[in-house]
């Protein structure tokens, strides 16, 4: 499937559009490029929030399975060093960021929205990190992000059993930040950019600056996300990622080994 993506620009304000084929997006290697082309573009475009958005049935599905499910473990270690880099230039952007997660999220999806400011969700949205129910682990940062934000405890639920939670749940665990109805969700988060327009931009990305300083204080990031990489890669080394994926594409239970 094939993911666009746009960038559109109105005033103070940003958006990055995902739109895949049948409304499912998906973050092939493809889009991954494209991405990450974007952000490196708006980041000194002038504009103060930027909101991630999509249409149709997802709001970020996640990675190519039929991508995935090709690598070994040095491709895999590649693939997981570009998400991170991908991911990094989303939290390192100056402006305000906003993730409107409308429909369904997971994966790289997920790991996507832990590299923003702020996450809103739709009532009817399910979040979650899956990627060890198909062999393999949050390889473009989000086992470091989801310790950093909302807990090891958290962080190691999600991860180990690889549910979607709903936005409620999210709520409660800290990964949203706020839950609008589904009929309303769109004009719901326009007030909540109008809200954070009303704000200095140059205050705000100074203590957007200042706050992930103090969040990396004293801590070793370049060290996590190379054993995070290493460890994504590793898996295939174990041969349950063609399994966990094959058995996904064929819609059946895994069967693994001890």
């Amino acid at each position: 499937m094939t993911t666009q993506v746009e960038l559109l620009l109105s005033g103070s304000v940003a958006r990055i559009l995902l739109r895949g084929e049948k409304g499912i997006q998906i973050l092939s290697a493809e889009t991954r490029q494209r991405l990450l082309a974007v952000v490196e573009e708006v980041a000194t475009a002038d504009c103060s929030v930027i909101v991630f958005a999509a249409e149709g049935r997802t709001f970020i599905a996640g990675a190519s399975i039929d991508e995935l499910r090709t690598q070994d473990e040095q491709s895999a270690l590649h693939d997981s060093r570009f998400g991170q880099r991908l991911m990094s230039a989303i939290e390192s952007l100056p402006q305000t960021t906003v993730a409107a997660i409308h429909g369904a999220c997971a994966g790289g999806g997920t790991e996507l929205v832990l590299a923003c400011d702020l996450r809103f969700a739709a009532e009817g949205a399910k979040i979650g990190l899956p990627e060890t129910s198909i062999g393999v682990l949050p390889g473009w940062g989000g086992t470091v992000r989801a310790t950093q934000l909302l807990g090891a405890a958290v962080a190691r639920r999600l991860i180990l059993t690889g549910e979607l939670v709903s936005a409620d749940e999210a709520l409660r665990i800290g990964l949203v930040d706020a839950v609008f109805p589904s009929e309303k969700f769109a004009e719901e988060v326009e007030v909540r950019v109008a809200q954070i327009l009303t704000r200095g931009p140059q205050a705000r990305r100074r203590v957007k600056h200042l706050l992930q300083q103090h969040a990396a204080d004293g801590v070793n990031l370049a060290a996590r996300y190379d054993a995070e990489a290493r460890a994504f890669a590793e898996c295939y080394r174990t041969g349950e990622p063609h399994e966990g994926m094959s058995a996904f594409l064929e819609k059946r239970p895994p069967q693994w080994t001890n």
